[in-house]
């Protein structure tokens, strides 16, 4: 009975918000509004905060949220399923960046596209130039950007080197990096185990739709959101080397270590990955 009272106030917190995302992109073209997107973020905002709600995910932040109000930044974090974006994007505004299978997912394909999310189809490199182009316009129209870098999600034990070349619309935008690190604490007042993270965690082949169906019968989550220190990416060449010298420093502030100037990781922790700050 839990189970589906969630997913029927889930079913119709969707149906209302892409009725009101619907028509708010029509008055935006009416009015030939700027910043379409800005707008648009702050909607999803309002849309993942009540979806935490049904879901009852307690979120503790540490760190400046406040900051990004202002929005134009590239938020980035580890990556253990889709919950992630749930979380944060009930605390900043923000546009998603996702596969583009996502695009085919029932209902939550249909609300990503309404959403501007900015889908990669990584079997067609050729197809960047495209993708950064649409990722600068998005930070140029004041709208936060949220980007896994490892690229997909994983079971939390290690996170994957960072991917450089979504790396380049911020590094060509003149943007600044906001690192973030997502802890998850506890499932139902259990603190987040190997032998309990599968119900939170997506990755590797797990099928959405029974995963979700799961996830709706949980009482509560607790995560812990890190906001760390903001990376200015002015400071780096638009260049192949520098777009790995940004993707290694900003995987060294997710995991919550500051590198001194000049210090770079060592190979074996560039290959395998780094374990996530303790949960």
């Amino acid at each position: 009975m839990k189970r589906l009272l969630k997913l029927t106030a889930f079913l119709s917190l969707w149906a209302l918000f892409f009725g009101l995302v619907g028509m708010v992109h029509l008055w935006i073209s009416v009015l030939g509004m700027p910043n379409r997107w800005k707008i648009v973020s702050r909607l999803n905002r309002i849309y993942t905060l009540l979806l935490r709600s049904i879901l009852n995910i307690k979120v503790t932040v540490t760190g400046d949220e406040g900051q990004l109000e202002r929005g134009g930044y590239v938020i980035i974090a580890n990556h253990v399923g889709y919950i992630d974006g749930i979380v944060l994007a009930s605390i900043f505004p923000i546009v998603f960046v996702s596969k583009k299978e996502v695009r085919s997912w029932p209902i939550v394909g249909q609300w990503n596209i309404l959403c501007g999310t900015v889908f990669i189809d990584r079997q067609h490199k050729e197809q960047v130039g495209l993708l950064v182009q649409e990722m600068s316009r998005k930070l140029q129209q004041e709208a936060n950007i949220l980007l896994f870098p490892e690229g997909t999600s994983t079971n939390g034990e290690r996170m994957l080197p960072f991917q450089t070349v979504p790396l380049a619309a911020p590094l060509r935008s003149r943007s600044v990096i906001v690192p973030t690190t997502l802890a998850y604490k506890s499932i139902n007042d259990v603190p987040v185990t190997p032998a309990n993270r599968d119900l939170i965690y997506w990755y590797g082949d797990m099928d959405f739709m029974s995963h979700f169906w799961k996830l709706l019968a949980l009482g509560s989550i607790e995560v812990l959101v890190t906001i760390q220190p903001k990376v200015e990416c002015f400071r780096y060449p638009d260049s192949s080397a520098g777009r790995k010298k940004l993707a290694e420093d900003c995987y060294d502030r997710v995991l919550g270590r500051l590198m001194e100037a000049g210090l770079e990781q060592d190979d074996e922790g560039e290959a395998d990955g780094e374990p996530l700050l303790p949960a």
